[in-house]
């Protein structure tokens, strides 16, 4: 365009002497420089602008390329603790790889995190999928991280000797717990693993075990004092069973019962025998006794065993009611998946399964 507008001929007529015309022309040229100039400036500019995009590109890639290293890094050396503690082929390893980074989509943990807990579920022998589902979904639903349900829970499964395939049941009991009690998950779980033991010789099962725990938590009861006192009674209830001693007599009376059908009743079901003694515990003054005298007489003096028993026979109602919650939640199951979709739906939650979804293309 400015070439074409820029041309233009200046022509003037000469007569000449033998009849001749002379044409002369003038090319202006100054439209052609400031067109050219104009071109000039332009190229420059689309040049530059082109060169600026190229590198603004290449800085934005190498940003993306760096992230992505560094996710991939990440998680690799994670999953090498996973391959340190799990016996598989390289075939399973790899399947479990596109497991952990396919949950990391579903779950608002990042993909080194699930990791994390696979490695644990190695180390304790355990199915890892499932385990490690259950324990994400219990450090998104629970006050506990899912290292710490990780490794409690599995702890308590070694102890108990519970299926590897109820730790979805025992997550739905502690969350169950955990909405309906004066207390939270992780004191819960605190308080299981210090009656899992003897729990497990009177023949509780492990919804038994964590509604004690959690009834003995709501009513201010401390696992490491409190648990090991509740644990001592468990243990004197059996030996009274077993043995027929003056102890029987005395767990019996309390309980409204004779020794015989007290015997009976905690051989077929302990919890039952358990809580019908606390209640008798609670109704000691309707009968003109005090509860601490009841329990000075058999014997019972030691403070942090009188005290658990104390708390829990002026709540006896809460431990019965735990015990329907757990033995509930258990059957149902489902408890702690309600609990984990309904976080999962939050907008905190959905923006992390976005950048884990990047994190996994990475």
């Amino acid at each position: 365009k400015y070439i074409a507008t820029a041309i233009f001929i200046v022509a003037s007529l000469t007569d000449m002497a033998d009849g001749k015309i002379v044409i002369e022309t003038d090319l202006d040229s100054s439209g052609i420089k400031t067109g050219l100039s104009k071109l000039s400036s332009i190229a420059q500019s689309g040049i530059k602008g082109t060169l600026t995009a190229i590198a603004s590109a290449g800085t934005a890639l190498a940003g993306l390329g760096g992230a992505a290293f560094k996710v991939g890094m990440d998680f690799e050396s994670a999953f090498a603790g996973v391959k340190k503690t799990v016996d598989a082929t390289p075939e399973q390893l790899e399947q479990i790889r596109t497991s952990l980074l396919n949950l990391s989509k579903q779950i608002p943990l990042t993909a080194t995190e699930i990791a994390g807990i696979a490695e644990a579920a190695g180390q304790l022998g355990i199915n890892i999928e499932k385990f490690t589902r259950v324990m994400a979904d219990m450090g998104v639903a629970t006050n506990l991280t899912s290292d710490e349900a990780a490794t409690s829970l599995a702890r308590l499964a070694n102890i108990t000797g519970m299926s590897q395939d109820n730790f979805d049941r025992l997550g739905s009991v502690i969350v169950a717990l955990g909405n309906n009690l004066a207390t939270t998950e992780s004191e819960i779980v605190e308080m299981g693993l210090r009656l899992a033991g003897a729990g497990k010789q009177i023949g509780l099962s492990e919804s038994q075990v964590m509604s004690f725990a959690g009834a003995l938590s709501s009513v201010g009861i401390e696992a490491e004092a409190g648990g090991s006192a509740f644990s001592t009674l468990m243990v004197n209830m059996q030996l009274a069973c077993e043995t027929g001693s003056d102890k029987l007599q005395d767990f019996a009376s309390v309980a409204g019962m004779s020794a015989d059908e007290f015997k009976e009743s905690f051989e077929k079901d302990a919890s039952e025998a358990i809580l019908t003694f606390v209640q008798g515990l609670a109704t000691c003054d309707e009968k003109g006794m005090s509860a601490v005298k009841v329990l000075d007489d058999m014997g019972i003096k030691e403070i942090r065993l009188r005290d658990a028993l104390l708390r829990a026979s002026g709540a006896s109602d809460v431990f019965s009611e735990s015990l329907r919650i757990g033995t509930d939640a258990w059957e149902e199951n489902n408890a702690l998946a309600k609990e984990a979709e309904q976080r999962y739906e939050t907008t905190e939650s959905k923006i992390i399964l976005l950048k884990n979804s990047l994190s996994a293309l990475g």
